[in-house]
């Protein structure tokens, strides 16, 4: 009996101490637990953070965008520049020989007319070198008329202007013209309708001097 007692009451003791002492372990490890979720939510950046640098990042993404489409238009402008000019260069060329050419002709006219009212007045050559001459004289004509007058040329010259008048026009409405571009177009522009009127009222003298000369030829 005595023995037994001994052995409980040591072991009561142990007993107590023993769930006495894992209680202060449990709390200790919730402070802990706390203060580590606390310090985990310190460290992690707020969500208007992220919200501000996607923003940014968005915004730079957009304007490289705009830069990049920009650069594009202005590279294609100036290369739909440099074929106008080239063109237009092109054209200035063949048009001054042209004009050079139409000249010619109407002198070459001139001096048949000439030469045919002088043998008319003097009598002199005969009458089938008249009508070679009248026929020479004729020919020259209807190949000038031909080319000055034709609808095809005429129609390369509404077409050109129209094209220029839109480019000039296009260039206004920008919010930064190029003026150095403008002027260049204007000056091209004139160019073009001063020789598409010169072409225009040659081609009809020429037509009016063989109706005339047709008559003449009527009444004889």
């Amino acid at each position: 009996m005595f023995s037994l007692k001994a052995t409980n009451t040591s072991f009561a003791p142990s007993n107590h101490g023993f769930f006495h002492a894992r209680k202060p372990s449990g709390t200790k490890n919730s402070i802990l637990c706390l203060c580590k979720s606390n310090d985990s939510d310190s460290d992690s950046p707020p969500p208007e953070a992220y919200l501000t640098q996607f923003a940014e990042e968005a915004n730079a993404e957009f304007d490289k965008i705009g830069e990049d489409a920009l650069k594009g238009l202005d590279e294609a402008g100036d290369r739909i520049m440099e074929n106008i000019e080239s063109q237009m260069q092109a054209f200035e060329e063949s048009a001054e020989l042209n004009r050079t050419e139409i000249e010619k002709n109407d002198n070459k006219v001139a001096d048949f007319e000439g030469q045919m009212e002088k043998d008319r007045n003097e009598g002199i050559n005969a009458p089938a070198d008249k009508a070679k001459a009248k026929e020479e004289a004729q020919r020259i004509q209807d190949l000038t008329y031909a080319k000055a007058g034709s609808k095809t040329r005429k129609n390369i010259y509404l077409a050109l202007m129209g094209v220029l008048a839109i480019v000039i026009a296009d260039s206004f409405l920008t919010s930064s013209p190029d003026w150095r571009k403008v002027a260049v177009l204007g000056a091209i522009l004139v160019g073009v309708i001063t020789q598409f009127i010169y072409e225009q009222r040659l081609a009809s003298d020429i037509e009016e001097a063989g109706k005339e000369q047709k008559d003449k030829d009527k009444e004889k």
